[in-house]
C-alpha cells in the first residue's frame, strides 16, 4: 500500500512542480495530433486525385468507344463498294474523312495507320472526323480498311469479307483514350 501511495504522490509531484513538466507533455501531444492530421489530410488529398483521375479515364475511355462504334455502325449502313474500300474513297464520297488504307509494310500498326500528321504519335491532329456524342468536339473516329486476308477472296461467285478496324478517341481534362474495335463485313 505505502508503495502505491509514493507513485501517486511522486506523479502529483511531477506535475506540481513548476519547471514546466505539464507543459512539456502537452506540447508532445499537441505535436504528435497534429503529424496525425497532416497525414490525414494527405492522404485525403491522394484519394481525391485518384477518384478524380479515374472519373476521367472512365469518361473518355465510354466517349472513345462510342466514337468507334459509330464509325462501325455508318460503316455498316453503306452498300455501296465506293464508300466501303478505302482504295476507292473519292473526296466527296460519305466516308471520305472517316475510311483510310491500312500501311501496306505493317497493317497492323496503330501509329502506322493513324499518324497522319506524320508526329510518329496518336493525337486528336491525326482524326479528321469528330464524333457526335460530346458537344465539347474532342472526340474523334477513323476506320482503317486492313488486306484481305488469305484464302477469302478465291472464290469468284462469292463475296468477299472485308476486315476493318475501327478507333476511337477521346481527351479531355488532361486526360485521352484509344479504343480498338475490329469488324468484318461481307459484300
Amino acid at each position: 500500500m505505502n508503495r502505491h501511495v509514493f507513485v501517486k504522490k511522486s506523479m502529483v509531484a511531477a506535475v506540481d512542480n513548476e519547471q514546466g513538466t505539464a507543459i512539456v507533455a502537452a506540447l508532445l501531444i499537441l505535436l504528435l495530433l497534429t503529424f496525425v492530421a497532416i497525414m490525414a489530410t494527405d492522404t485525403t488529398t491522394t484519394e481525391k486525385a485518384i477518384v478524380r483521375s479515374d472519373s476521367v479515364f472512365e469518361r473518355n475511355f465510354y466517349r472513345a468507344e462510342s466514337a468507334a462504334l459509330e464509325g462501325i455502325q455508318k460503316l455498316a449502313n453503306e452498300s455501296s463498294p465506293q464508300e466501303l474500300l478505302a482504295p476507292l474513297i473519292t473526296t466527296d464520297a460519305n466516308n471520305a474523312n472517316l475510311l483510310r488504307a491500312a500501311d501496306s509494310q505493317d497493317p497492323d500498326n496503330d501509329v502506322a495507320n493513324l499518324d497522319i500528321s506524320g508526329d510518329s504519335e496518336v493525337d486528336k491532329n491525326d482524326f479528321l472526323e469528330t464524333s457526335q456524342i460530346d458537344s465539347d468536339n474532342s472526340t474523334y473516329r477513323a476506320v482503317v480498311q486492313k488486306p484481305i486476308q488469305s484464302g477469302n477472296s478465291l472464290g469468284m461467285e462469292s463475296s468477299r469479307l472485308y476486315d476493318y478496324v475501327a478507333y476511337g478517341y477521346s481527351e479531355g481534362n488532361r486526360g485521352r483514350a484509344m479504343v480498338k474495335i475490329g469488324f468484318k463485313k461481307r459484300f
